[in-house]
């Protein structure tokens, strides 16, 4: 059984091993030492030590070799949590509904903006409101078929279809088939 978040308060998380996610990101991208460490402007010796773990770090050239790598030090932190026990996150609840037939659950992905969104449409259904907020809307259709509207346009979506939109534009959804769909996705600032 996962530890539900939070459930453990006090708990200190297991800190980072940011060598060995600098050097993961490094190989994947096929980057030697040296190359890394010149776009990022820190010695190649210096960044060695630190992905052999017998160098700390400090914040300043962590952010100059997380920017090398496409990253800010706040991802590159969390991507190393991904080795982490694994943690129950349970729905963060709204007080109002998104629509009559409509079931709907954010998950706040602890240390991140990032909110997972699930929404189960019954046939016929759609969210009562239109929202906008900051960040980005990716949404991906488990099942059925959805109609995604962005600034009054139309975006019908099947099933196995993903979407990408810019959360500042009024969005809504709905359903306008004989049949449930099931919509997944996350947004790039919290919301809910």
């Amino acid at each position: 059984m996962l530890p539900v978040m939070g459930a453990k308060a006090g708990a200190t998380p297991p800190t980072p091993s940011v060598g060995e996610v600098i050097r993961r990101l490094r190989t994947q991208r096929g980057l030697s030492v040296r190359s890394l460490a010149q776009q990022a402007g820190i010695s190649p010796s210096f960044l060695g030590a630190v992905e052999r773990g017998e160098s700390d770090i400090a914040l300043g050239r962590l952010a100059q070799v997380a920017g090398s790598l496409d990253h800010d030090v706040a991802s590159l932190l969390g991507y190393s949590l991904r080795q982490a026990t694994p943690q129950k996150i349970e729905p963060v609840t709204s007080k109002r509904s998104r629509g009559r037939g409509v079931r709907f659950a954010a998950f706040r992905v602890p240390g991140t903006h990032l909110e997972l969104l699930v929404a189960t449409f019954e046939p016929g259904t759609h969210f009562d409101d239109t929202v906008t907020h900051a960040g980005i809307d990716v949404m991906y259709v488990a099942k059925g078929e959805l109609v995604l509207v962005v600034e009054d346009e139309d975006h019908p979506l099947r099933e196995g279809e993903c979407v990408v939109w810019p959360s500042s534009h009024p969005h809504t959804m709905r359903n306008d088939s004989d049949q449930s769909a099931v919509a997944v996705g996350f947004t790039t600032e919290i919301v809910y």
